[in-house]
């Protein structure tokens, strides 16, 4: 059974591109390689190499007859290498500017983001209560009531508190819904999944919780705070679909469409209440 630490190892290795090379190599080949066959497909120099594969030592052994091969944690390393790998290529294959659209994509969608933090998971439940009670005090203090996309203003400082919470949890829970598969026992298998995404989208509001705070800063300037607020909604929405995507496995294009859509439907579902502006 892999453990937490040993995912943040295989992590940390598949984030070095000799390294990743050398896991896709060895589990290409499970008879193994020489060093010299190593040296000569990733082109690097013996000390380089001997380093590398020292910091994969985890995931990589020398057997008796002198090769090298992948551990046990190793071929787990390789199976989500290649995972990664393939569906980079079934995304890209469609377009001729496959180089520009990985950059994009992982500029716009950082599963890798929520990817590490998955090695860290009591970490990631800890930042997002600390998001969601400061995005809550915020707007209970600044009479802020925090509707998905669009924001009033009221005394009763509890439904500001809540409607960060409300935002929140109904953005994630739907679009999780959405978003999983519907086969019985994938959807089963993937209820697993919603404490994770839960956390992981808590931590994705973020954004809007700087913009709670600093709102009432906001207030004197009307260019400003529709600078703001547009930034930082699309910031959290990048957030949101990446960690979707990371939780469910689908495509980073595919759950921002899930969530701008949800959000879309509670901005008009969702009965806006007469309030007085300060």
């Amino acid at each position: 059974m892999i453990e937490e630490a040993d995912l943040y190892k295989i992590y940390q290795a598949l984030g070095n591109p000799h390294r990743r090379k050398i896991i896709s190599l060895l589990g290409e080949r499970p008879e193994g390689m020489a060093f010299s066959e190593l040296k000569r497909e990733l082109n690097i120099s013996v000390g380089s190499l001997y380093y590398n594969i020292d910091q994969l030592r985890d995931l990589v052994y020398q057997r008796e007859d002198k090769r090298y091969a992948l551990t046990e944690k190793g071929v787990v390393a390789y199976k989500m290498l290649k995972k990664d790998v393939e569906r980079v290529r079934s995304e890209g294959s469609a377009s001729g500017f496959s180089g520009l659209t990985d950059t994009l994509r992982e500029i716009f969608f950082p599963r890798w983001f929520f990817a590490f933090l998955e090695s860290r998971r009591r970490l990631t439940p800890a930042i997002a209560v600390v998001v969601l009670l400061v995005g809550a005090i915020a707007c209970s203090f600044n009479g802020v009531v925090l509707h998905v996309t669009w924001i009033a203003y009221s005394s009763d400082k509890a439904l500001c508190a809540s409607s960060f919470l409300w935002s929140w949890l109904a953005i994630s829970a739907i679009s999780f819904f959405i978003a999983s598969p519907w086969r019985s026992i994938a959807f089963r298998e993937g209820l697993k999944r919603l404490p994770q995404y839960l956390a992981e989208a808590g931590l994705a509001m973020f954004p809007l919780a700087i913009f709670v705070v600093l709102e009432p800063i906001l207030r004197g300037s009307t260019i400003a705070r529709v600078v703001a607020q547009l930034v930082l909604w699309l910031l959290a929405l990048v957030f949101l679909s990446s960690s979707l995507s990371h939780v469910t496995r689908c495509r980073g294009e595919a759950a921002f469409l899930v969530v701008v859509l949800v959000m879309f439907v509670m901005t008009i579902v969702i009965p806006q209440l007469v309030v007085v502006s300060p």
